[in-house]
Formats: C-alpha cells, structure tokens, sequence
C-alpha cells in the first residue's frame, strides 16, 4: 500500500468512525434561545438526527424552578411539547434528554422569556 492510499484509508474510517459515534444534537427550536417571544402554543425542538420517541423528554421550568405541564410528542428528529395552559410572561427553561435511533444518549438545557 502505498503512502497516498494509507493516508485515504485511514482518513475514511476516521470519518465513519466520528459518523458512528455521532450524538443527536438540539439544531433549531421555538422559541428559540435566548429569545423573547408572546405566550407559544407548542415548543418545536429540531436534532440532528432521529429520536428513539419512547426515550425522548422535553421538560419545561420557571425561573422558580416549578415544573410546567406538557404534553410532549417525539417523532422522526422532531420533539414537540406543548403546554397544557398558556404561559405566563417569564423566564423559562427546556431541558432536554433524547436517545438517538442509534442508541446514543444525549441533553442539554436553554432558555426564552415570554412578554
């Protein structure tokens, strides 16, 4: 083998293996970070990858810490939770745990206030 083919060999399979160890990652939300938005009917959480549904939570807090219902639902890489009554104006947190289809587990946490 020579050089040139070692070096592409070996560089292929680092790629396959940081593809096969990949971890489902938030991509997009709304609200999304940081923003400050009017009372949302349904938080809409993206990843990049899909989602075991089961294994899936999306839990939404005050800036008291109180735990506000939801009513979550996980399909493809797509959680959408929606509140079981209209948020008042706030700080809020949304954290998150999901397993990726590939059995990796993944969370994360942040933040929007409603005006």
């Amino acid at each position: 083998m020579t050089k040139t083919a070692f070096i592409a060999a070996l560089s292929a399979g680092l790629f396959a293996a940081g593809a096969a160890f990949a971890h489902a990652h938030l991509h997009a939300s709304t609200p999304a970070a940081n923003a400050t938005v009017t009372a949302p009917a349904t938080l809409h959480l993206t990843f990049s990858e899909k989602l075991e549904p089961k294994f899936s939570t999306v839990e939404v807090k005050t800036a008291a810490g109180a735990t506000v219902a939801v009513r979550a639902k996980a399909a493809g890489a797509v959680i959408d939770a929606t509140p079981t009554a209209a948020l008042k104006p706030g700080a809020y947190t949304v954290d998150w745990k999901v397993l990726s289809t590939d059995g990796h587990k993944s969370q994360g946490s942040y933040s929007f206030t409603v005006k």
